[in-house]
């Protein structure tokens, strides 16, 4: 690469009005747009032809992109002569190449580099928060987003801050709606799943708990440590779903069935959330292993009541996700369930991959053939790797819900509803069919024997995890009445940057405010209000240059 000589300023256009009569006319702000950066290119072939081609081809492979997804998207741009900043744009063209000597297959092109936001980025940087004042430098040369993120350690009625003349929050704010604010849910249960002590697999307990198709309760569960989530354990180095066929398929799903024992008390009306992880892995024939993990709803019989499930196809294909209630009894194959969603999540996110088709010698006696043909369809959606919450509120006979998917890699909450699953909804049960009040829980790990399993092929089963249990006595407040915004233990965002607010990942909007203040370069005063003495806070943002 050549010298590259950054640009001073993006492109401007001064905007201006002809008044007639006028001396002179109206001067009405200027625009700044996007700037451009061209970066000097030298290939280096060394008078072959052959490896001309190569790095041309390596060139475009990194440069562009045939995937329409990928379309609309900036990348970052880091020279090494500034390490520290980051350019965020998109490449609007490649000059053709221009030979330096004829014969030497040494070249140079051009390739412009265009920032929509024609900023820069400094590395972010992250500070805790105190309750009251905070004094904030920051660095740069441009205005530059906050990013709020608190955690209460008691339930919450208002919270706030003050930011350069701006003003920001959430909850009731006068000091009478404040002392007056209902709390909609109170906590009953906050289970980390950390221990196995409050779940049993005895066959009497689990007997009420169904889900759909043929099914057999077998094998065993426990916590990863690590993690802390349930997970099917591991025996002898292998996944516990308990013994499969080894001369038949007969469709029966296999794998332990836990119930939990925690909750002492029924609750008509309640809100529960749960997070349920799944992920399969690449290859012949471990894409084509079939899992399912299902939280189930229970009464106070240990009687399903209603199910969250993440569930996969056969044959490699798509990964689903379905919520469902039931009435006590229901298998989910029969009429007495509601289905609140079933689905693969957003169409943009699936993607089919190639068809496979493998022989395996059969071992089986009941099959004459020598090989067996599998089939693995690789179709990936969203769900395939996903860790997914539920949200389920009742509230007399009408039910509100919400299935959110989280990103496994900085454990928040995705944005971006046609690439993740985020959907919600409001379903009113009119002839309260589906009353009955919740008694407790069951986790339910499944594995589907596939041909692997008789002809003992290896392969490994998807990794399914129940991350989190948090149950609320759910109040419902009247119209009018001023509510409690959080939990204790509930994280707030009040992200500036994308204007948007969330409460446990559930997007909310602000009560009070001025607009989403800015820090700017320099000194900043940043006042958090709110019964925040001991919540754990901290900032985020990211230094800018002009």
């Amino acid at each position: 690469m050549g010298a590259v000589a950054l640009p001073s300023a993006p492109a401007m256009a001064e905007q201006a009005t002809d008044i007639p009569a006028m001396y002179g006319n109206q001067f009405n702000g200027m625009d700044y747009t996007s700037r451009t950066i061209s970066i000097p290119i030298t290939i280096i072939a060394r008078g072959s032809q052959d490896k001309y081609n190569q790095i041309m081809h390596n060139l475009s492979g990194l440069l562009l992109s045939d995937d329409p997804s990928d379309n609309g998207k900036e990348y970052p741009l880091v020279f090494g002569f500034e390490p520290k900043v980051t350019y965020w744009g998109h490449i609007n063209a490649i000059s053709d190449p221009q030979f330096i000597n004829q014969g030497a297959w040494d070249a140079t092109l051009t390739i412009t580099f265009v920032q929509s936001d024609p900023r820069a980025n400094l590395p972010q940087v992250e500070k805790p928060l105190n309750n009251g004042l905070n004094t904030i430098t920051v660095d740069g040369t441009a205005r530059t987003a906050p990013v709020i993120q608190v955690v209460p350690k008691r339930p919450l009625k208002y919270i706030g801050f003050n930011l350069n003349g701006g003003q920001f929050g959430l909850g009731p704010e006068t000091p009478n709606d404040q002392a007056n604010a209902v709390q909609p849910d109170v906590h009953v249960i906050d289970d980390p799943i950390a221990s196995m002590a409050m779940w049993t697999n005895d066959a009497n307990a689990i007997s009420g708990i169904k889900t759909d198709g043929k099914y057999n309760y077998q094998g065993s569960a426990e916590i990863n440590a690590d993690t802390t989530v349930m997970r099917v354990a591991y025996v002898n180095g292998g996944k516990d779903f308990g013994k499969m066929p080894t001369n038949q398929l007969d469709g029966t799903w296999l794998g332990p069935t836990y119930r939990y024992t925690g909750m002492t008390n029924a609750l008509t009306n309640y809100r529960v959330r749960a997070g349920l992880h799944h992920m399969k892995y690449w290859g012949t024939h471990n894409f084509r292993a079939m899992g399912k993990a299902q939280f189930s709803l229970l009464d106070a019989s240990g009687n399903t009541i209603g199910r969250f499930v993440i569930g996969d196809h056969m044959q490699g294909g798509q990964t689903y996700v379905a919520l469902q209630l039931c009435k006590p009894g229901s298998t989910f194959d029969d009429d007495d369930h509601q289905t609140l969603y079933w689905g693969y999540g957003p169409s943009g996110a699936f993607r089919k991959y190639h068809t496979h088709y493998s022989d395996l010698v059969n071992k089986s006696s009941l099959v004459n053939s020598k090989y067996v043909t599998v089939v693995n369809r690789e179709e990936v959606d969203c769900l395939t790797s996903s860790w997914v919450f539920m949200d389920l509120t009742k509230a007399g006979n009408v039910y509100t819900w919400e299935l959110h998917q989280y990103s496994l890699y900085d454990g928040q909450p995705y944005r971006n509803a046609n690439r993740y699953l985020i959907a919600s909804g409001r379903w009113v049960d009119t002839n309260n069919e589906y009353e009955s009040a919740l008694g407790g829980f069951g986790q339910t790990f499944l594995k589907q024997p596939i041909t692997e399993d008789i002809d003992n092929v290896q392969y490994m089963a998807p990794y399914m995890t129940l991350t989190d249990l948090q149950v609320w006595q759910h109040n419902q407040p009247q119209p009018n009445e001023p509510t409690y915004i959080a939990n204790a233990g509930e994280e707030i965002v009040m992200d500036c940057e994308t204007d948007t607010v969330t409460v446990n990942g559930r997007l909310v909007s602000p009560v009070w405010s001025t607009d989403y203040p800015q820090l700017k370069p320099g000194v900043n005063g940043v006042t958090m209000v709110g019964d925040l003495a001991d919540a754990k806070m901290t900032l985020k943002y990211l230094p800018k240059l002009l």
